[in-house]
């Protein structure tokens, strides 16, 4: 019984010696876990920016098909079949914005700068990764491009009918544009 004295004490040492020995090894299980799951974190945040891209390559793979007749005819400048073929891209796939830069597009190579700004915003509202320069759908320096062009031959028109209400909400349009952009390209 000696022995069990020198190592032990009383009964109340016992105890105590035991409680630490437990909480020991539950803070040592819950230092393993809390490790173990640190480790994954960092592992889900790198495959959650790998889901990420591979998102934003299938959905430009999807689009490049969908849009691959509009883009041929816009391409050989024939705008009225693009446009029709457009529309019907429009009713089959309402909800994808891209629909929105390509009548942009559109309407900015016939002439429609109007249209065309009215267009650019609904795309950047309805997908703000248009402006967005760290992503691959970026493509404000085709909309900026277009802006600066519009800006001129809409401030020409301002001149000429300074009273017109439809030319005044595209400068605005057009300049609430060039703020997104410019946002976007930080």
């Amino acid at each position: 019984m000696a022995i069990k004295d020198k190592f032990f004490g009383n009964a109340l040492d016992s105890f105590t010696t035991v409680s630490l020995a437990v909480l020991l090894v539950i803070t040592a299980v819950m230092l393993a876990q809390h490790g173990a799951m640190a480790l994954q974190e960092k592992g889900a945040s790198v495959s959650g920016k790998e889901l990420a891209d591979e998102m934003y390559q299938k959905r430009l793979e999807q689009d490049k098909k969908i849009y691959k007749e509009v883009q041929r005819l816009f391409g050989m400048r024939m705008y009225t079949a693009a446009e029709e073929v457009l529309q019907k891209v429009q009713r089959d796939h309402p909800d994808n914005p891209r629909s929105f830069i390509y009548q942009a597009r559109l309407q900015y190579n016939t002439g429609k700068m109007v249209e065309a700004i009215s267009s650019y915003r609904q795309a950047v509202d309805s997908e703000p990764d248009f402006v967005d320069n760290n992503t691959p759908l970026f493509l404000g320096k085709e909309i900026m491009d277009h802006l600066v062009a519009a800006k001129t031959t809409l401030a020409q028109e301002l001149k000429s009918r300074p009273k017109d209400e439809e030319v005044r909400k595209a400068l605005d349009e057009l300049l609430y544009l060039q703020r997104r952009v410019a946002g976007g390209c930080e």
